[in-house]
Protein backbone atom coordinates (compact mmCIF):
# COMPACT_ATOMS: atom_id res chain seq x y z
CA UNK A 1 0.00 0.00 0.00
CA UNK A 2 1.59 3.27 -0.99
CA UNK A 3 1.12 6.06 0.80
CA UNK A 4 -0.48 8.31 -1.39
CA UNK A 5 -3.54 6.22 -2.19
CA UNK A 6 -6.10 8.51 -0.14
CA UNK A 7 -9.10 8.30 -2.28
CA UNK A 8 -10.22 4.82 -3.46
CA UNK A 9 -11.72 4.70 -7.05
CA UNK A 10 -15.30 5.19 -6.55
CA UNK A 11 -14.67 7.71 -3.84
CA UNK A 12 -12.89 9.58 -7.06
CA UNK A 13 -16.27 8.21 -9.40
CA UNK A 14 -18.79 10.35 -6.81
CA UNK A 15 -16.72 13.14 -6.32
CA UNK A 16 -16.51 13.57 -10.77
CA UNK A 17 -20.19 12.48 -10.77
CA UNK A 18 -20.94 15.47 -8.46
CA UNK A 19 -19.46 17.47 -10.50
CA UNK A 20 -21.03 16.33 -13.64
CA UNK A 21 -24.69 16.85 -11.96
CA UNK A 22 -23.83 20.02 -10.70
CA UNK A 23 -22.76 20.99 -14.29
CA UNK A 24 -25.58 19.36 -15.65
CA UNK A 25 -27.80 21.42 -13.14
CA UNK A 26 -26.52 24.67 -14.10
CA UNK A 27 -26.79 24.30 -18.16
CA UNK A 28 -29.97 23.59 -17.55
CA UNK A 29 -30.86 26.53 -15.73
CA UNK A 30 -28.48 28.66 -18.37
CA UNK A 31 -30.71 27.21 -20.89
CA UNK A 32 -33.96 28.59 -18.91
CA UNK A 33 -33.41 31.81 -18.22
CA UNK A 34 -30.82 32.84 -20.87
CA UNK A 35 -32.27 31.25 -23.66
CA UNK A 36 -35.73 31.12 -22.21
CA UNK A 37 -36.50 27.40 -23.62
CA UNK A 38 -39.20 25.51 -23.37
CA UNK A 39 -40.24 23.32 -20.00
CA UNK A 40 -41.15 20.06 -22.46
CA UNK A 41 -37.35 20.44 -23.82
CA UNK A 42 -35.73 21.15 -20.97
CA UNK A 43 -37.32 17.82 -19.18
CA UNK A 44 -36.49 15.55 -22.54
CA UNK A 45 -32.40 17.27 -21.84
CA UNK A 46 -32.89 16.26 -18.23
CA UNK A 47 -33.86 12.93 -18.62
CA UNK A 48 -31.38 12.30 -21.47
CA UNK A 49 -28.80 14.10 -19.11
CA UNK A 50 -29.50 11.88 -15.74
CA UNK A 51 -29.40 8.55 -18.45
CA UNK A 52 -26.12 9.74 -19.99
CA UNK A 53 -24.47 10.25 -16.38
CA UNK A 54 -26.14 6.76 -14.91
CA UNK A 55 -24.44 5.05 -17.66
CA UNK A 56 -20.98 6.39 -17.08
CA UNK A 57 -20.97 5.64 -13.07
CA UNK A 58 -22.49 2.15 -14.44
CA UNK A 59 -19.39 1.98 -17.02
CA UNK A 60 -16.90 3.18 -14.66
CA UNK A 61 -18.29 1.12 -11.59
CA UNK A 62 -17.67 -1.79 -13.54
CA UNK A 63 -14.24 -1.47 -14.70
CA UNK A 64 -13.46 -0.84 -11.01
CA UNK A 65 -15.15 -4.22 -9.70
CA UNK A 66 -13.16 -5.87 -13.29
CA UNK A 67 -16.24 -6.68 -14.83
CA UNK A 68 -15.55 -4.98 -18.55
CA UNK A 69 -18.25 -6.50 -20.36
CA UNK A 70 -20.89 -5.21 -18.64
CA UNK A 71 -18.96 -2.25 -18.93
CA UNK A 72 -19.65 -2.22 -22.43
CA UNK A 73 -22.96 -3.19 -22.37
CA UNK A 74 -24.06 -0.24 -20.13
CA UNK A 75 -22.51 2.21 -22.68
CA UNK A 76 -24.18 0.18 -25.96
CA UNK A 77 -27.53 0.03 -23.78
CA UNK A 78 -27.73 2.56 -21.69
CA UNK A 79 -25.61 5.42 -23.30
CA UNK A 80 -26.89 5.85 -26.65
CA UNK A 81 -30.48 6.02 -26.34
CA UNK A 82 -29.37 8.98 -23.43
CA UNK A 83 -27.25 10.55 -26.38
CA UNK A 84 -30.17 10.24 -28.76
CA UNK A 85 -32.68 11.90 -25.70
CA UNK A 86 -30.40 14.52 -25.20
CA UNK A 87 -29.66 15.72 -28.65
CA UNK A 88 -33.50 15.38 -29.43
CA UNK A 89 -33.88 18.09 -25.97
CA UNK A 90 -30.97 20.23 -27.04
CA UNK A 91 -32.55 20.63 -30.77
CA UNK A 92 -36.51 21.46 -29.22
CA UNK A 93 -34.53 23.73 -26.56
CA UNK A 94 -32.83 25.75 -29.50
CA UNK A 95 -35.75 25.84 -31.57
CA UNK A 96 -38.11 27.19 -29.26
CA UNK A 97 -35.48 30.03 -28.50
Amino acid sequence: MSGFAIFTGIEVLFFWMGVACLATVQGLAWLRWKKQASWPSLAVLTAGSATILFAIAWAVSSVLEKEPQSASMSLIVILLPGLILTTLGGRMALKSA
